[in-house]
């Protein structure tokens, strides 16, 4: 017997969304909302940059700083918010190396970077939450944005769309003014949009369905007025100083938001798996992106980056076939390539089930040596991610 095509699928979704949001209210009982856990002595110092005799002796010398709290009476264990005060005390007192100073200073500019694939199920969403959280633990100011309508990252960190049907998103502030509607005001600001989260220094931008009227809207408006590729950079202008890092977590599509974005980056980061179907869908979504960028650019001017990376991900280094492909990318790209690799990690595809990220979870819930394997994974790749911060600010 044949269905509705419409209604059922309305259905279904509906039955995915309700049960997706029961999930998550048993996964959050009885807080009902993310709490960031508490971080020990080793990660602490990983976090600032310093080794455990030095902080040890800087927090018994200065008693008004944080000093952390007792776990079954010997681990001593911080919150984000310890860490950053520590941070800037250190700072402040002219106690951290270069390196480890994580804000801009003097003229340096907010790196904005793209994290994009044309291809899906290659960690863009993954990748962007966790460079995002270990940027912000590492003291940068970082503003996440979400401008799929899938809302894949923006459920990551806790907020499920169906839930906050009148919630603002980026669309709110990049739309266009109906003018042919007096009561119309046009584009919320920016800051009525920016939403903060559990974990300090980390602010986010959500998504939703609603991002994708902007599309519709851009199809049928007057470009020559208003340039689509303009909206996103514009409305951010009013906060781009407030942070040192701003990551845009872009669709597996090329769309007039997606291109906006990009007009507005500083900086690219493409995810790629290494396999080789992935290898030649990349092929074809740079060649396109190339040929949008260089229509936009004809109209407004070069837009140079600072740099252009690709990270592979859910990579697997025991794999034969995924070491070859991963060799292959690099024999043609040389050090466009990251050094370091996203590993596949059971650990972190685990964390994804109650929303967390491998920052975010308690090591005991896992094998000392699988947890590791992706810490470490995840801690190199923010590293180098650092190290072109850095580079783009003119550090090294």
């Amino acid at each position: 017997m044949a269905v509705s095509g419409a209604a059922t699928l309305d259905k279904h979704a509906s039955l995915i969304a309700e049960q997706l949001s029961q999930h998550r209210d048993r996964l959050l009982e009885p807080k009902k909302k993310k709490e960031l856990r508490s971080f020990s002595l080793k990660e602490a110092c990983h976090f600032l940059g310093v080794n455990q005799n030095s902080l040890r002796h800087t927090l018994r010398t200065n008693e008004d700083l944080p000093q952390g709290m007792l776990i079954r009476g010997t681990r001593r264990h911080f919150m984000a918010e310890d860490i950053h005060e520590i941070r800037d005390f250190l700072i402040e007192n002219d106690r951290l190396e270069p390196e480890n100073i994580t804000r801009r200073v003097g003229n340096e500019q907010t790196v904005v970077v793209a994290s994009i694939n044309l291809k899906g199920g290659v960690g863009k969403s993954t990748s962007a939450q966790h460079l995002a959280m270990s940027m912000a633990m590492r003291g940068y100011k970082t503003l996440v944005i979400d401008i799929d309508a899938q809302a894949s990252l923006t459920q990551l960190f806790g907020i499920i769309p169906e839930r906050e049907p009148d919630m603002l998103t980026l669309y709110h502030a990049i739309r266009y003014r109906d003018r042919s509607d007096e009561e119309d005001t046009g584009p919320v600001d920016i800051r009525d949009v920016i939403r903060g989260t559990h974990m300090p220094n980390l602010d986010l931008i959500p998504s939703s369905m609603h991002i994708m009227e902007f599309e519709h809207e851009t199809a049928g408006h007057d470009q020559k007025k208003e340039p689509f590729f303009l909206r996103i950079e514009e409305a951010l202008d009013p906060v781009r100083d407030d942070y040192d890092l701003i990551i845009f977590d872009c669709p597996p599509q090329m769309s007039f938001t997606v291109m906006a974005s990009l007009f507005t980056c500083t900086s690219l980061l493409v995810t790629v798996t290494a396999s080789f179907v992935d290898v030649m869908s990349l092929g074809t979504f740079l060649g396109m992106t190339g040929e949008m960028m260089s229509v936009i650019e004809q109209r407004k001017g070069e837009r140079p980056y600072d740099w252009i990376k690709y990270l592979i991900t859910r990579y697997n280094p025991t794999d034969q076939p995924s070491v070859q492909v991963a060799g292959y990318l690099r024999s043609i790209l040389e050090d466009s390539v990251m050094t370091n690799e996203f590993y596949l990690s059971t650990a972190i595809a685990d964390a994804a089930v109650s929303s967390e990220s491998i920052i975010e979870v308690d090591p005991a819930s896992f094998h000392r040596q699988t947890y590791q394997r992706a810490w470490d994974s995840v801690t190199r790749v923010s590293m180098e991610l650092e190290g072109f911060i850095h580079q783009a600010w003119g550090r090294t």
